[in-house]
């Protein structure tokens, strides 16, 4: 397969270089053609170093940083424009996810997607309450029955292309996978083990996260109703 990957990190020093060696070895594995994007969304901590350090050791890659924290979002975003390959595919810098678990995806037709969930997570109680209240909306407010919005995909280039999402928030992947399923592209959901940090603190569901995406809440809706698919 010809891949797009992308991993998006906000203070991963400690996780950031193990990450990017899993990706390169999974790469070597499966004879995968591909990119590797990394978007570092205004890092305060040794991250920026780390992707210099990278892209000087493998001219390849390409890394975009982002002056200032933008958020999940914005990352999300910025990985998303510049990919250029089949498949795209954005990777938590965290090393919450196992990159192995990409063995399961196979080549795939734009009338389908992958989309991983967990079964099981370590959020704490505010967390479980905010997924809870994501997905009441995503099904009852947009029709959207997706597991876990919020985890690992592989989109067609072409399913970016044509939903040209332009939300800043979380709420990105909702927007894209709302949008498709308008489009009856439908997803191929494949269970994921959540692993543990080894290293960092968890953003996801910071205030500042949560502000931003209610902020954008009224907007998901706007264009989900409106969306017409761009040609």
């Amino acid at each position: 397969m010809n891949y797009s990957f992308i991993i998006f990190c906000y203070n991963e020093e400690h996780n950031l270089i193990r990450v990017y060696e899993r990706l390169k070895a999974f790469c070597s594995r499966s004879h995968s053609e591909h990119e590797i994007i990394i978007v570092d969304d205004g890092s305060t901590d040794g991250t920026p170093d780390i992707c210099k350090k990278l892209k000087e050791e493998n001219p390849g890659i390409i890394v975009i940083t982002h002056a200032v924290n933008a958020g999940i979002g914005l990352a999300l975003r910025s990985g998303y424009e510049a990919a250029t390959r089949e498949y795209v595919c954005a990777i938590p810098g965290d090393g919450q996810f196992d990159i192995e678990e990409l063995n399961a995806v196979r080549p795939f037709t734009k009338e389908t997607f992958y989309s991983f969930y967990r079964p099981q997570t370590n959020y704490n109680s505010y967390r479980k309450l905010l997924t809870w209240l994501n997905r009441l909306f995503n099904q009852h407010i947009l029709g959207l029955y997706l597991r876990d919005v919020n985890w690992v995909k592989v989109y067609r280039r072409e399913h970016l292309m044509i939903t040209a999402p332009v939300l800043r928030s979380s709420l990105i992947e909702s927007e894209i996978c709302a949008k498709l399923n308008r489009m009856g592209i439908m997803p191929i959901e494949i269970p994921s083990v959540y692993h543990p940090r080894q290293s960092g603190k968890a953003k996801g569901g910071s205030w500042n996260t949560l502000r931003k995406a209610l902020a954008e809440t009224l907007k998901l809706w706007w264009l989900v109703v409106t969306f017409k698919p761009r040609k």
